[in-house]
């Protein structure tokens, strides 16, 4: 099934810090190697594309901007203040 779904099936955790902000997004069970993120505005799609298991979630950010990195299924957007 190939779809859009809404973050609500996600452990997603936002946390505001003095010098910036950070979203982390459990994707456990899946492998980083299945998993492509793209930033675009204050949106993340992070797609998820396995054998039997192909969807995109939109995780939104508290703005734009932010870098993304992937480490055994955590998937962590940090932005500077």
């Amino acid at each position: 099934m190939d779809a859009t779904h809404d973050t609500d099936a996600l452990d997603v955790s936002r946390s505001e810090h003095d010098d910036g902000w950070t979203v982390a997004v459990d994707l456990y069970p899946v492998d980083d190697e299945a998993v492509t993120v793209e930033l675009l505005g204050d949106t993340a799609v992070v797609a998820v594309d396995t054998p039997v298991y192909h969807t995109e979630y939109d995780v939104s950010l508290p703005e734009s901007g932010g870098t993304a990195s992937l480490n055994n299924g955590v998937l962590v957007v940090a932005g500077d203040d």
